[in-house]
């Protein structure tokens, strides 16, 4: 990514949770942002483009909007999706999920991609560790899509490489935002090593860092952030749940 010009980034699901927290924190680093979501809301100082993150036509307005006036897109965010919900054997639901949580993430980057290539910019896809290192009773669809992500940043990491385009993913574990059902109260969650739900900020900063140039060698990676919940064993877990307990470490 060069830095002698005005950095401009799209991020799709700016209006709430992590993608409203990513706009923010890029338009205070300096930042041209826009964000693609259903609801009219974004941060102060970020453009606002209304419509469906999966559609292929809302997402070239974006694209559009992002690059108006220069010649590349620096940063593409996809932080658009759908939470985990059920009926987990509904083929509608199921279609949706992924329509929403894995496709509109290979469509924004498929048609973003031309302007990525014109200044090696960066791609960070959202996750989660539902799929990745979780399933899922309720949302099979929702941890396919979250597994689909993986596969799909690294098989863009591989294309854009020749082009300088690097394309990693965040996954996040509980983070305490409208999107994630809150299980335990967010400041005690005995599933999480750090005994807390992490906080949209601070899953911005890890996706604002990869978008920058001190991650320039940096591709292909998922990087997770959840406290510490997927190396907690179900017995430390358990443990913890149960103040008198010592959970083994």
């Amino acid at each position: 990514m060069t830095t002698d010009h005005l950095r401009r980034c799209l991020v799709t699901g700016g209006s709430s949770g992590i993608g409203f927290a990513t706009a923010a924190r890029l338009t205070n680093e300096g930042w041209s942002v826009t964000s693609l979501a259903r609801r009219d809301t974004a941060p102060a100082g970020v453009r606002m483009v209304q419509g469906d993150a999966a559609s292929s036509d809302a997402i070239e307005t974006a694209i559009a909007a992002a690059t108006e006036g220069g010649s590349g897109l620096d940063g593409l965010v996809c932080a658009a999706g759908q939470p985990p919900s059920g009926p987990w054997d509904d083929p509608d639901h199921w279609a949706e999920i992924i329509r929403v949580d894995l496709t509109a993430a290979f469509e924004a980057t498929r048609l973003a991609w031309e302007a990525l290539a014109a200044v090696s910019g960066s791609v960070v896809l959202l996750g989660s560790i539902v799929g990745s290192a979780e399933g899922s009773a309720r949302s099979p669809a929702y941890a396919a899509a979250k597994a689909g992500i993986e596969g799909l940043a690294r098989s863009f990491a591989l294309i854009g490489a020749r082009s300088g385009v690097r394309v990693n993913v965040v996954a996040p574990g509980a983070i305490d935002t409208p999107f994630d059902d809150k299980l335990f109260p967010a400041d005690h969650r005995p599933d999480v090593p750090l005994g807390r739900m992490g906080t949209a900020d601070e899953t911005a900063s890890i996706i604002a860092f990869l978008l920058s140039d001190e991650a320039a060698y940096v591709n292909g990676a998922v990087w997770r952030v959840d406290g510490g919940r997927t190396v907690f064993s179900p017995t430390s877990s358990a443990g913890r749940q149960t103040p008198d307990h010592d959970a083994e470490s």
